[in-house]
């Protein structure tokens, strides 16, 4: 009789470690809510299935310590001493597919969140094809696709407008945004509001914001009221 119970104590030992260490899965899709355990006292691991990557946290400030894993697009948190028992937060992954966790505290070991997305995903700039592009070949894409107005592959957009204060003789206003894996661009537009022609220098743009790579005019002279387009390409924060 004992020789049959001890076989089956240990299997149902290892059948309850192995539980305890499944990651909580969830097929999501942007928009999506999603209520996750998390330790109170160790790291929680919160990934995306696959090739994807989590690119931006936000709405945590002030109840999570967050460790992102930048190599692998992850991000480790540990709620802090002031959080509540149950509080939300954002995140984005690389499509641009936007998600609220709600995390629920539980005196548990570390824990591993997988999102798992629920269309398939297209390998758009980070498989080797991305990788083996030389970094001027796709600074030259992003410019070509953002002044003739296309989708460019491996990036996302937002649609803006934010006045950007630089010279009292323009308006200068920020129209669109494109993220991808390692670099983030922007089309401004730039108008000549003075009462005579300005002429400008690609290289005055050198310095317009952080971590600028390169910059094209549409035109390079304004006659008074003309407006042109502004292109700036810019090394993401996150590759650095």
């Amino acid at each position: 009789m004992n020789k049959l119970i001890a076989p089956l104590v240990i299997s149902l030992m290892l059948s309850s470690v192995n539980k305890a260490h499944a990651a909580q899965e969830f097929r999501v899709k942007d928009g999506d809510t999603v209520t996750v355990k998390i330790s109170s006292r160790e790291l929680t691991r919160i990934t995306v299935d696959g090739e994807g990557r989590l690119d931006k946290v936000w709405g945590a400030s002030g109840v999570l310590e967050i460790n992102p894993d930048k190599e692998n697009g992850e991000i480790f948190v540990r709620p802090l001493r002031s959080a509540p028992t149950a509080f939300s937060f954002f995140v984005r992954d690389d499509l641009g597919a936007t998600y609220t966790i709600v995390a629920k505290q539980h005196d548990i070991p570390s824990e591993t969140v997988l999102l798992k997305t629920a269309s398939p995903r297209k390998n758009i700039g980070r498989g080797s094809e991305y990788r083996s592009t030389p970094y001027i070949e796709r600074v030259k894409r992003l410019m070509k696709g953002m002044a003739l107005g296309e989708d460019v592959p491996g990036y996302t957009f937002e649609d803006a407008e934010k006045k950007v204060p630089l010279w009292a003789e323009t308006n200068i206003t920020l129209r669109r945004v494109y993220t991808g894996y390692d670099l983030l661009s922007e089309i401004y537009t730039l108008e000549n509001i003075s009462d005579k022609e300005m002429v400008f220098n690609e290289r005055e743009f050198l310095d317009f914001g952080d971590n600028v790579k390169a910059v094209a005019l549409e035109q390079l002279s304004l006659a008074k009221g003309e407006t042109t387009f502004i292109y700036v390409v810019r090394q993401s924060l996150e590759a650095k």
